[in-house]
């Protein structure tokens, strides 16, 4: 009964692993692999000009299931490349699964000194090196306009408004000071309101969605962005997607249109905590 029981653990968790990712299966499962020491696995630089560049090549050698990842991409094979988004410090990180279902993780730090091979530039913009607070732009921070706008242009309101509004309709106190932290690794963002109460969730952005006036899209889940609330909505309905109007390094715009039967716009605009 006792290995019965063993093995359909063992079947569980293996399962568990492979339904997130299916991780590559190159290489005979003889040897067991009892312990992180014992996986042999590099990470490579490929080098321009002198420099690491955001090109890494990623290879394991021993008789393990590899999946690989930045935070961001996901390589499921025991070698191959990634190409990171982000300058600077990061960790790559194997997932390894042995021949009994156990499953090791092991990381590896690598600095990206040279952008050489061309990726989205708005991973930078949301999340500089990895990491990156925005909070509320000093003056005209929100409010309404219309669909042809790029920014609030009717009703504005600066950060010092805003608690006043919020604690009038019952919604959480983003006031000034508040902030949104965005994490690359696993494209995370945590809201924090101006009294410390945090609502975390991820993000994904979507640049094929644009047109003249919008750059993009970006959806938040299990979190919002400060007051992203519709105050011409008898229940303040929340939004999960807004448009990108502006993106940049040091500011961000962004829009929602009104839920119905209204059809006006929210503008917000963000720019990094100092």
């Amino acid at each position: 009964m006792k290995h019965i029981l063993y093995s359909i653990a063992t079947l569980i968790v293996a399962t568990l692993f492979i339904s997130c990712d299916p991780i590559q299966d190159d290489k005979s499962m003889g040897e067991v692999v009892t312990s992180v020491d014992q996986i042999n696995a590099t990470v490579t630089a490929v080098v321009h000009d002198g420099k690491n560049t955001n090109k890494v090549k990623v290879n394991c050698t021993s008789p393990v299931s590899c999946q690989w990842t930045d935070g961001v991409n996901i390589l499921t094979s025991t070698e191959g490349e990634l190409t990171l988004v982000v300058e600077g410090a990061q960790t790559i990180t194997l997932k390894a699964m042995a021949a009994d279902g156990t499953i090791f993780e092991k990381a590896f730090n690598y600095t990206v000194e040279d952008m050489y091979y061309e990726v989205d530039p708005e991973y930078g913009y949301f999340f500089g090196t990895g990491t990156k607070t925005w909070t509320w732009a000093a003056t005209g921070c929100f409010g309404n306009g219309g669909g042809s706008d790029t920014g609030p242009a009717w009703w504005v309101l600066n950060p010092e408004d805003i608690e006043e509004q919020c604690a009038g309709k019952n919604l959480p106190l983003d006031g000034k000071g508040a902030t949104m932290k965005f994490v690359l690794s696993g494209k995370k963002m945590t809201k924090t309101t101006m009294t410390g109460v945090e609502y975390a969730g991820s993000m994904e952005f979507n640049m094929t969605t644009g047109s003249d006036w919008s750059k993009g899209t970006v959806t938040f889940t299990n979190t919002n962005i400060l007051c992203g609330y519709d105050f011409n909505d008898a229940n303040f309905a929340a939004w999960s997607t807004y448009n990108i109007i502006e993106l940049t390094d040091d500011r961000m715009v962004l829009a929602a249109q009104e839920h119905s039967p209204n059809t006006n716009y929210w503008y917000w605009v963000f720019v990094p905590q100092e």
